[in-house]
């Protein structure tokens, strides 16, 4: 049975692999990218032989030959979060560096997360760059807390990319050639 590799960018306490992990044993996390250190002693222990990468800036993954078919992101919130100032122009925008590791890495799919507030102030800009990098195929959807049976809103979008090349093909690809038809039927 073939993994399906996950590279977990600002990870958190890996909440996204867990989840993942939890939903199927076929998926496998190769690599975190999390530069808080309380955060990091979370994954540590929960995932102690999966490397944690700690600046996203500096992070190049085909230097460290990962090769995701998944990326996952939770990228900072804080310019476009009610409780901030709603500056996409904030230092901590770092949709930039989630944009350059997916062009890098061009898993099969994408999973980004943030707050409702991305909606109006940056989501199509999100859109047309996964549109532009090969990622027409995209959903977007808005999952609250409380629809999960938490007792707070806390509204998060979730977007959901596809490569145009397809999940089949390009995991195939990434393993060293396309399969010959005949190969696979038995």
């Amino acid at each position: 049975m073939n993994k399906i590799k996950i590279l977990d960018l600002f990870a958190g306490i890996g909440g996204f692999s867990l989840g993942l992990h939890s939903a199927s044993e076929r998926f496998e996390t190769t690599a975190f990218v999390e530069r808080d250190k309380f955060c990091q002693k979370v994954l540590k222990k929960n995932f102690p032989r999966i490397p944690i990468y700690e600046d996203v800036k500096e992070f190049k993954p085909n230097e460290e030959n990962i090769k995701p078919d998944i990326i996952t992101a939770g990228f900072p919130c804080q310019p476009f979060s009610q409780a901030g100032k709603q500056n996409i122009n904030d230092d901590r925008n770092l949709w930039s560096e989630t944009l350059r590791i997916i062009k890098e890495c061009r898993p099969s799919i994408f999973i980004g997360e943030n707050v409702v507030g991305i909606v109006k102030l940056y989501l199509d800009t999100i859109l047309q760059d996964l549109e532009s990098a090969g990622y027409s195929q995209t959903r977007c959807f808005n999952i609250p807390a409380v629809s999960v049976g938490l007792k707070h809103q806390r509204k998060r979008i979730f977007i959901i990319a596809y490569s145009n090349k397809g999940y089949a093909q390009a995991g195939r690809e990434r393993q060293g050639g396309v399969r010959k038809e005949s190969e696979g039927q038995r």
